[in-house]
């Protein structure tokens, strides 16, 4: 049906408009299209849930804002591997997590998740798609002195996120034009904002007024004291955010766990929290390991960055 006063070339546009790849991702994944775990399956109910219910709430999806942040990672390309050189095209899961977490705000405009747990198995470029939030949340979140941090465990894990960080850039004229680059700082002298790298043996944790933090490979992160002195130093920020993406550890008295274990209380509905985001790739419970069918299920770049013979190979192992 024509809403009202709208003219009908507007609406054969709109008729014709590309459905947007998160909304492929949801419903691939809740047909059974596309191979996914259960905490997938929750968290892409959960959308729809609070399409129709967030307003009561006070939350919304910006369609128009999701779709401008999906399309920001076509002015990067990859620095690694096979794709190196090619432009970066979200896979329709990057798209899913990249939508939601700048696509849903508060009444107030702001961007409703301001804390994300992110868990996918390794060679699911988790890195690269982090690095790439990474410069968005420096070059494109309308922040002025924004102040970004890429943090983990070591100088040396924290430099391996932020020199992807550093090659998107170099690769981009359009970002290389604005974002200057020195030894380990990344900057945008008009807005005064930065981007750097951290690690939990620095010594420079005080006095940071952090508008995004993004901790790499949490499961190996000794405490949260380092994730708190970030969060903990976003108080006086708009719109702060905190990410950490792992891959899944061993250790259950872990803060990485203790992450997990929120993250799937508030998928299962259990826990209701509206500033947290998760996204959670791994066996269901009870799950056959050796099914190569449930490989599929865990790793959503299956037979893209995630080779089948390498599974293959690991699981003989």
């Amino acid at each position: 049906m024509r809403r009202r006063n709208q003219p009908a070339s507007r609406t054969r546009l709109a008729a014709a408009a590309p459905i947007p790849a998160w909304d492929l991702y949801v419903s691939g994944v809740l047909a059974g299209e596309i191979p996914a775990n259960n905490l997938i399956k929750l968290a892409c109910q959960r959308h729809l849930n609070d399409l129709q219910h967030g307003a009561e709430r006070g939350i919304y999806f910006d369609v128009d804002a999701a779709a401008r942040s999906n399309l920001f990672f076509k002015v990067l390309q990859h620095s690694k591997g096979e794709w190196a050189g090619q432009p970066f095209d979200l896979d329709l899961w990057q798209a899913f997590i990249d939508a939601m977490l700048f696509g849903w705000k508060r009444v107030d405009g702001t961007r409703r998740f301001r804390e994300a747990y992110i868990a996918v198995p390794r060679k699911n470029g988790k890195t690269t798609l982090l690095s790439g939030e990474a410069l968005k949340l420096l070059a494109a979140d309308g922040e002025a002195g924004a102040e970004v941090y890429i943090f983990a465990r070591t100088k040396d894990q924290a430099k391996l996120m932020f020199d992807e960080s550093v090659q998107m850039r170099n690769a981009s004229p359009r970002l290389t034009k604005r974002v200057g680059l020195v030894k380990n700082n990344l900057y945008i002298l008009l807005t005064n904002s930065r981007l750097m790298p951290l690690s939990a043996d620095d010594e420079t944790h005080h006095g940071l007024n952090a508008s995004g933090g993004l901790a790499d490979e949490l499961h190996v992160h000794p405490s949260r004291d380092l994730w708190d002195v970030i969060a903990t130093s976003q108080a006086a920020r708009r719109q702060p955010l905190m990410i950490g993406i792992t891959t899944h550890g061993w250790d259950r008295q872990s803060f990485c766990y203790a992450q997990y274990e929120y993250a799937r209380k508030v998928l299962e509905g259990i826990l209701q929290d509206d500033r947290f985001f998760a996204f959670v790739a791994m066996l269901d419970d009870g799950a056959d390991w050796q099914d190569e069918r449930e490989w599929q299920k865990c790793n959503p770049n299956f037979g893209k960055s995630v080779k089948v013979e390498y599974l293959r190979e690991q699981a003989t192992r």
